[in-house]
């Protein structure tokens, strides 16, 4: 009689590679075993592949939806139109940074990030070097901050977004607003030379 490993992996026919050889040299015994075997084998695969398919940055596509709220994120929290890679990372980082520090400024950047929302974090009533005097008595200066956006996202799905995932993880018991600043945004190339000196910038305004 054929041994299990056999019969699973290299025959594939757990049943039928499992019968007595009499019956293995009968084709209606073949006929018989043949839709249960190639069923148990695809079951068996499914069952292997399981260790994957809850790997969030591993699973296949349709797993992500299935692994969110098994990883914390309910409907209040979720969009199922949110980009793949976007799911991947925020599952994977859900008990690692996302949960256990949620309401702090990293993980409501981490979050917009890796939403593909083009964002700058501004925090203030802090201390600050240069600015705040050690003097300054604690909590004169109530603790908020300013989450910047770049001025095409006005009126536009990302600003809804921003709100959204700033009321469910930013910081709470403090003021905050999102306000558009397109300077901030702003890239300039600088054209140099091979020795690294800067000569002049995209717009070729010499650098003095």
């Amino acid at each position: 009689m054929t041994t299990p490993y056999v019969a699973w992996v290299v025959d594939q026919r757990p049943i039928f590679s499992r019968l007595p050889q009499a019956y293995q040299d009968n084709p209606i015994a073949d006929w018989l075993t043949a839709f249960w075997d190639q069923l148990l084998v695809d079951v068996k695969a499914k069952y292997d592949d399981l260790p994957r398919q809850l790997n969030p940055l591993a699973c296949d596509v349709e797993y992500l939806d299935f692994l969110a709220p098994i990883l914390g994120w309910t409907d209040e929290v979720w969009d199922k139109d949110w980009p793949v890679d976007s799911k991947r990372q925020l599952l994977a980082s859900s008990y690692t940074l996302i949960w256990p520090d949620k309401g702090s400024e990293r993980v409501l950047d981490f979050i917009l990030t890796a939403l593909e929302v083009e964002h700058q974090i501004e925090v203030t009533g802090s201390f600050r070097i240069g600015i705040s005097e050690i003097g300054d008595e604690i909590g004169l200066i109530p603790w908020d901050y300013t989450i910047y956006l770049p001025d095409y996202y006005k009126n536009q799905p990302q600003e809804v977004l921003t709100e959204k995932i700033n009321s469910l993880f930013g910081p709470i018991w403090c003021d905050s607003r999102i306000l558009f600043e397109e300077e901030r945004f702003l890239v300039t190339k600088v054209i140099g030379t091979e020795t690294g000196q800067a000569l002049a910038t995209e717009d070729l305004k010499a650098i003095q």
